[in-house]
């Protein structure tokens, strides 16, 4: 069971009415164990994808979105290599929440962007600016 919760002071709540759904399952008096973890931020993940978007409509490169992506991800240093019989596979990082905390997506964020700045030919500035219009 998987459900979001809001901290105050001598309890936490259920913060959607699905999450209550679910909290109502458990049996009162019963003790359970709990992984707390403190969520991605959904607008800053939606930021970085408007980012990925500039970036590809301002390349010069003619790639499918998916792969600009991807191609940008790694040039950031977000990647896996594996060793196959015919070389070297690499692979992005997956963007996921699951996959990533708050604090790593924000570096792998601002690496992004100056690999962005380095493929489009913009400044920080125009970039942000961009996002700003975008979003």
């Amino acid at each position: 069971m998987k459900i979001w919760l809001h901290n105050s002071i001598d309890r936490l709540t259920p913060i959607f009415p699905s999450d209550y759904d679910e909290k109502k399952k458990l049996k009162i008096g019963q003790d359970y164990e709990a992984d707390i973890k403190l969520p991605r931020n959904i607008q800053f993940h939606k930021k970085a994808f408007a980012l990925f978007n500039i970036g590809h409509q301002n390349t010069k490169l003619n790639l499918p979105f998916n792969v600009y992506r991807k191609m940008i991800t790694m040039r950031a240093g977000y990647f896996k290599a594996y060793q196959t019989d015919k070389g070297i596979l690499y692979e992005a990082d997956s963007l996921s929440f699951g996959s990533m905390d708050q604090e790593t997506f924000e570096e792998c964020y601002s690496r992004v962007l100056d690999q962005i700045i380095k493929d489009v030919g913009l400044t920080s500035d125009e970039v942000e600016n961009e996002l700003t219009n975008f979003m």
